[in-house]
């Protein structure tokens, strides 16, 4: 049995056998290491002297080494790897911060303030880009935003091209030609002096920050929020039965309303939205959301078009849940749907619902009420309830939503067009027959969906000649065959 004395015995010996061993190959490396930091310094190669004085050096000391090809293979292999792990590495180091500069990007400079973690109000016209996300290869409202905070110089270069190293996160993520009039964004970004006035200047005028607030360093804008609330903006003829000719100079009557706030009631509560998005089946529990309201504002003259407000608050939404919500209340109250069919599109099986232009969606606001309650008060944070922004945010929605979406209607006709897509739909429940058939027959509605969603970037650059978005009679005739099937 090998007692504790002996064991000591053992690892004694083993360090000195290292020590020994260390000291022999340092002797041999001083040469190199000499040549190694005349590079560094000078970034130069040493001069021929000093190589010859270190080849002496090496070869004296070799020469009095026993030339033993075990020991030569050893000692090789041990050089090599302390070479590579110590001093290689360390010159890398060192050359890599004399040559570049934090953010890397050499023409950034560090500012002087603190970075700190922050939520961002935004508000911006979605007309013209491909939604908020950042998606390379298109223009988007993340992509422009981005680029201001670093030519501010909020944030380095490398966190515009990296996203998480800033802790970057959205409270929303709006789709094709989506506006928001309250976007919120968080982040960690540097406290320079200005910073709304310096990022707007590098902002187009239909992209507008609007505030910052200091938030707790684990704030995450999209799990901190309670719920979000969207309008939809549509002219009241949307709402004229079928049988009667949907023009601009309609004014919708008290009996027309009443039904829009009870369809719209019908959405309160919790129900499975799976037939309202695209990719959910029946069963997925993620397809069950909290709707807290949904109602129909007062009417408003606009252009000589009558228009109204529809607002959705809701704990979530899913990609297109809310443009399918608001084509299903059209399609019941023009007479092209029956009332029941709400409940049949909550339970099990495919229905077809029609997708309602985006150019109307808007974010209106988002809501941190748990947030506010646990933070807001506790002295070091201020809630995130913008109330001293709203002036803002209105005069905002007046320059640039409102004008944008009353602009497209008036010229495009966005809204006119799709309505005459409505009469195509099947709406009713589909069996197990027909679920297989329904992505044919939605092909043609696609194409007609998309040109009204897309009418609105054409109506900036609007001439005499007639748009290249406008749906062709070719496409409709496409449409008819697939609900025909």
């Amino acid at each position: 049995m090998i007692t504790r004395p002996i064991l000591q015995t053992f690892r004694g010996l083993r360090l000195l056998l290292r020590t020994v061993r260390t000291s022999t190959v340092g002797s041999r490396m001083e040469g190199t290491k000499s040549g190694a930091e005349a590079k560094l310094e000078t970034g130069t190669e040493a001069t021929e002297g000093q190589d010859g004085l270190d080849t002496g050096q090496n070869t004296g000391a070799m020469s009095d080494t026993p030339s033993n090809s075990n020991d030569v293979t050893t000692s090789g292999k041990f050089n090599k790897r302390r070479h590579d792990t110590k001093e290689d590495r360390s010159y890398r180091s060192k050359k890599a911060k004399l040559q570049s500069k934090p953010g890397g990007d050499p023409d950034w400079e560090r500012p002087a303030a603190k970075k700190r973690k922050v939520a961002c109000l935004l508000a911006y016209s979605g007309v013209g880009y491909m939604g908020m996300q950042r998606n390379q290869g298109f223009k988007t409202i993340e992509e422009d935003l981005l680029a201001a905070f670093y030519k501010a110089g909020a944030i380095p270069k490398d966190h515009m091209d990296c996203m998480q190293k800033m802790h970057f996160q959205r409270c929303a993520r709006t789709d094709k030609g989506v506006s928001a009039a309250g976007q919120i964004v968080s982040l960690k970004m540097y406290m320079i002096e200005d910073a709304v006035k310096k990022i707007n200047d590098c902002l187009a005028e239909s992209i507008r920050l609007i505030g910052i607030k200091r938030t707790t360093n684990g704030f995450d804008s999209k799990n901190a929020c309670d719920a979000r609330t969207y309008m939809y903006v549509l002219p009241t003829y949307s709402f004229a039965p079928t049988k009667e000719e949907t023009e601009q100079d309609f004014r919708v009557t008290d009996d027309i309303m009443e039904k829009v706030k009870d369809v719209l009631s019908a959405y309160k509560g919790t129900h499975n939205f799976h037939n309202f998005t695209s990719g959910k089946k029946f069963k997925d529990p993620s397809a069950k959301r909290y709707i807290i309201n949904s109602k129909c504002l007062d009417t408003f003259v606009r252009d000589d078009i009558e228009w109204t407000v529809i607002t959705i608050k809701g704990q979530s939404f899913m990609i297109h849940q809310i443009r399918k919500m608001i084509g299903m209340m059209l399609a019941i109250v023009r007479g092209l749907a029956p009332r029941s069919m709400l409940e049949k599109a909550w339970q099990d099986g495919k229905c077809d619902i029609p997708k309602a232009p985006g150019l109307g969606l808007v974010l209106d606001k988002v809501h941190f009420d748990h947030y506010n309650r646990k933070y807001g008060g506790d002295g070091l944070h201020e809630t995130l309830e913008w109330d001293e922004h709203q002036e803002t945010v209105k005069k905002f929605k007046e320059q640039y939503i409102y004008p944008t979406i009353i602009k497209a209607e008036k010229e495009d006709r966005v809204m006119q067009r799709w309505l005459a897509t409505l009469p195509l739909h099947r709406y009713e429940g589909l069996s197990e027959e027909e679920t297989d058939n329904l992505a044919q027959q939605q092909d043609g509605v696609a194409q007609l969906t998309a040109a009204a969603d897309t009418a609105g970037e054409s109506s900036a650059d609007a001439s005499d000649a007639p748009s290249k978005d406008e749906p062709s009679s070719s496409n409709e005739d496409t449409m008819q065959r697939a609900v025909d099937t």
